[in-house]
């Protein structure tokens, strides 16, 4: 069987490579099979369950009051996605996949998985979105919609990957005292900053969906004493200062040109003259350049702000337009595709 699968994957590869089989089909039909096969381990709690240890699909069927019949299909299909291995019977995480799907693990995936969810229901409207160029209206739902919660929850996920990183490479001045988090929602990079520099307190501005849940996390965390939540639009609040250091992360690509530079002037105003601005953002390849998985982000950064993705000239151009002059540049490695911009006051 095993030699079989193999002149099968050859056979198909083959294929490709000639041009013969679909590759649009393919593309389509198996990714969006994978991506809500991926989802559904997450909301039916198979994850969770199978994180406890080995078991038959008819038992993790009554455990979790689901058909046996589409439990074995669903874990079957979660073996093929790499997520669940089968041995004499019995299903359970793979070992890869379990630090992303076990709940118990530092660097559990599920809440992104969840949220994943609504960003389903905005790629339903891209066909609309593309002909009228208005885009789906993702923070203006009210304060108290579970959107908010799954969609702070999940790009907290992704922070507690990168934050140290991203922490360990923002140079802030010496003594500094405060600083100030623009949309940072659950306020997790402020909290990593924080703790790396004795005395630091910061102030997270974010929509008040945003904030009531980031309050939340820095309150499990018992860092509500350095990191605080303030309600407020960004691009029309007072932002207060001077502060030692602004974050402005996955931020500016919601934004315009024109807005991005009218933001930019405005912090440099509420900076102090020694104080750092880092910038956290996905960047777009040059124009020129081979195609990319940016150019999805940029097409869901379209869908969802009726932005794109930036390429590093544009950066640079709204910073020196801001009257800012770039330090350092530096690529995420625990988040590809995402660069670190670090910039002082000319």
């Amino acid at each position: 069987m095993q030699l079989g699968f193999k002149a099968d994957n050859l056979l198909e590869r083959v294929a490709d490579w000639l041009n013969l089989a679909p590759r649009p089909v393919v593309q389509s039909f198996f990714g969006m099979m994978a991506a809500r096969t991926l989802m559904a381990g997450v909301r039916l709690g198979v994850y969770a369950a199978l994180a406890e240890g080995p078991t038959t699909a008819e038992a993790l069927a009554e455990r979790l009051k689901l058909s046996p019949a589409g439990t074995r299909a669903l874990l079957e299909a979660l073996v093929s996605c790499e997520a669940v291995t089968r041995k004499r019977g019995r299903y359970q995480l793979d070992s890869r996949s379990r630090r992303w799907l076990d709940p118990r693990s530092p660097r559990y995936m599920g809440g992104f998985l969840e949220f994943n969810y609504a960003q389903w229901d905005w790629w339903g409207q891209l066909e609309s979105v593309v002909r009228s160029g208005q885009p789906v209206e993702i923070h203006g739902f009210d304060p108290e919609d579970r959107r908010w919660r799954d969609y702070i929850h999940g790009m907290h996920q992704l922070a507690l990957l990168s934050a140290p990183e991203v922490a360990s490479a923002i140079s802030l001045p010496r003594g500094a005292r405060h600083i100030l988090d623009l949309g940072g929602a659950h306020g997790w990079f402020s909290a990593e900053l924080c703790q790396r520099h004795r005395g630091l307190k910061a102030t997270v501005l974010d929509l008040e969906g945003s904030v009531r849940v980031g309050r939340e996390i820095i309150a499990s965390a018992g860092l509500s004493h350095v990191v605080a939540h303030q309600e407020g639009n960004l691009l029309t609040a007072e932002l207060g200062g001077p502060y030692d250091g602004v974050l402005v992360f996955q931020v500016m690509h919601h934004l315009s040109p024109a807005q991005n530079v009218a933001l930019l002037r405005r912090v440099r105003a509420a900076l102090a003259p020694r104080g750092t601005l880092a910038v956290l953002e996905y960047l777009s390849e040059d124009a020129e350049g081979p195609p990319s998985s940016a150019a999805l982000i940029g097409l869901h950064y379209f869908l969802t702000s009726r932005a794109t993705a930036y390429s590093p000239a544009e950066m640079e151009g709204f910073l020196s337009d801001a009257g800012f002059r770039i330090t350092k540049t530096q690529p995420v490695r625990h988040l590809p595709l995402q660069t670190l911009i670090l910039a002082r006051p000319e």
